[in-house]
């Protein structure tokens, strides 16, 4: 620093801070600065020694735990004020701060504050250092992040409901077209890797329609049509098994994938839900709409392509349709 720089000597008295702009009337005392950190911050500020018990905590570190004076934390330790999980885990980051000179930086803690509530900390700890560099303790400094962390969760939430909607048909409650080609194709990739690796590997794919579609909605209206839609969907949700996955293909055609099931058992499946198609008309108000459904079924067969496995299932329809509907066929 330039000796000819008024100040100099009272700026490096020891207890002195001298400021970059070198003005002998900014200079600040340790004491004032340190009183500034204890009392101005929004950030908790805290000491502790060796043995992890606080020794200094600024004003917003006390008011976390509903106290006023500093000697109401002297001696105590984060065992005294936390559940002991977490009062453990602090003892031991700060063990090995202390053991290795290493801080531990923006680690997130949570803890409950003096109203009850869950707080989220963004934490560091740094080694506290003698005058002759000896390590006597820790200090730390953690900055409150709740509010942050929540709307994060929230947006968390807006995206998760945004993808669900994005996979779901809204008039029937199942999962759309667009799901139903993912779910296709990871369910191929997924049984073929399976009987590669020498296991026993099935499952069916199965197209279904609503017989007379067209003849519903011109008989009852596009209403009741879309009130059709919306019953057999929740027939089909409530029918599958959970393993399974149920889609609106498009229109009122249908699709569901059988996981872990042979052409057989599919069969016996495929036919239990027509039978309950059949016998449970939609009721709405005084009218009755009877309905069936055509069903078509194959089992995988080691096809390459979505589109492979899905002609052979829509053939399969077509022949349950031809045949005079309310049938399935495999």
């Amino acid at each position: 620093m330039d000796s000819s720089i008024e100040g100099k000597d009272s700026a490096t008295r020891p207890g002195y801070m001298y400021l970059a702009n070198h003005q002998p009337s900014m200079l600040l005392s340790d004491t004032l600065i340190l009183d500034t950190l204890l009392n101005e911050t929004d950030d908790t500020i805290y000491f502790k020694n060796t043995e992890s018990k606080f020794f200094l905590n600024n004003r917003k570190h006390l008011a976390q735990f509903g106290v006023q004076n500093q000697e109401e934390l002297i001696g105590k330790s984060d065992a005294d004020l936390y559940p002991k999980a977490f009062a453990d885990k602090c003892r031991a980051d700060e063990l090995r701060v202390m053991q290795t000179g290493i801080p531990l930086v923006d680690s997130v803690e949570q803890a409950i504050n003096a109203k009850g509530e869950v707080i989220t900390f963004s934490t560091s700890k740094y080694p506290l250092y003698d005058k002759n560099g000896e390590i006597v303790g820790t200090w730390g400094i953690s900055h409150d992040i709740t509010k942050l962390v929540q709307a994060q969760e929230a947006v968390a939430q807006v995206n998760a409901k945004l993808m669900a909607l994005s996979l779901m048909d809204d008039l029937s409650g199942l999962y759309n077209r667009r799901h139903f080609d993912n779910i296709l194709k990871i369910t191929i990739d997924l049984y073929t890797r399976r009987r590669v690796g020498g296991l026993k590997a099935n499952f069916c794919l199965v197209y279904l329609d609503v017989d007379h579609f067209k003849r519903i909605n011109d008989t009852y209206g596009h209403v009741m049509g879309d009130a059709v839609i919306r019953y057999l969907g929740g027939q089909l949700l409530a029918y599958t098994r959970s393993s399974d996955y149920a889609f609106r293909y498009g229109g009122d055609e249908y699709a569901l994938i059988l996981q872990d099931t042979d052409l057989s058992s599919g069969k016996i499946i495929g036919e239990r839900l027509r039978r309950l198609i059949e016998q449970n008309p939609l009721v709405i108000e005084s009218t009755t709409i009877p309905l069936t459904i055509s069903l078509g079924i194959v089992e995988f067969q080691d096809e390459k392509a979505n589109s492979e496995l899905i002609c052979k299932a829509d053939k399969k329809l077509y022949k349950a349709k031809s045949k005079g509907r309310n049938r399935l066929c495999g």
